[in-house]
């Protein structure tokens, strides 16, 4: 979030992102990773039935322009360097060039030899994309089977709580950060509200059934957080 990243150089990009075919010659092993992970299609006229294909085009923007070089457009959104060089890879009978590569980091695709889309991000917009997008899993519908009731005056019940328990999303992000113990929540500087209260005016909660001595005897109706805190610090002075 440094201003000194908002608008990065196209040098410093490029070392980390690439969206070029490699030189087969130089890097085989890139060579072949890039032409099995990160080529996308063949899409358009050459395959209509291409998943991506909505209203007869790619609803991903490929193939994209060539470019002799990488730059960062008005809005920070980066245009990566593909230049016409002759590469190619041939998947399905059609050769693709560098405007069919998906952006790749190099160390990122020999380590794990998977599809691993990387993008230089800076835009508000990336967070839909980095904690939603990516991690969506498949589409979900639940339905049910239940016996038919001519009564039309009856209501089925509605559970609320198992409604929201069903429809809550949990992205692999969230799911690894708390798997992992991190804090969800955090302030600093830390501040815990410590309510107190007049005398015999706390608040006393309790249910119907409740044997009101039993209630009145309760260590937390004499005491509060805040005055525990003050005994706790008049303790410490004391030691």
């Amino acid at each position: 979030m440094h201003a000194d990243s908002k608008r990065p150089t196209v040098e410093y990009i490029d070392s980390i992102i690439s969206a070029e075919i490699p030189n087969i010659n130089e890097d085989p092993e890139l060579y072949s990773l890039v032409s099995e992970f990160m080529i996308h299609g063949p899409c358009g006229a050459e395959n209509m039935n291409c998943p991506c294909m909505v209203d007869k085009q790619c609803s991903k923007n490929f193939p994209n322009q060539f470019s002799n070089h990488s730059s960062v457009d008005a809005n920070g959104y980066p245009l990566y360097m593909r230049r016409n060089n002759g590469y190619f890879v041939e998947k399905s009978g059609v050769k693709l060039d560098n405007r069919n590569v998906v952006p790749y980091n190099k160390y990122l695709l020999k380590t794990y030899h998977a599809h691993i889309h990387v993008e230089w991000c800076n835009q508000r917009s990336s967070i839909k994309y980095l904690f939603k997008y990516i991690n969506k899993g498949p589409n979900r519908a639940t339905i049910a089977v239940v016996q038919g009731n001519n009564d039309s005056d009856h209501d089925d019940v509605v559970d609320e709580i198992k409604d929201y328990y069903a429809c809550r999303y949990l992205s692999a992000c969230e799911a690894s950060w708390r798997i992992f113990g991190y804090d969800v929540h955090y302030r600093y500087p830390s501040v815990i509200r410590l309510p107190f209260h007049l005398p015999d005016q706390q608040q006393v909660i309790y249910v119907a059934d409740d044997d009101i001595d039993n209630v009145l005897e309760q260590p937390s109706v004499a005491a509060s957080m805040f005055t525990s805190w003050m005994e706790c610090n008049k303790i410490n002075k004391d030691a």
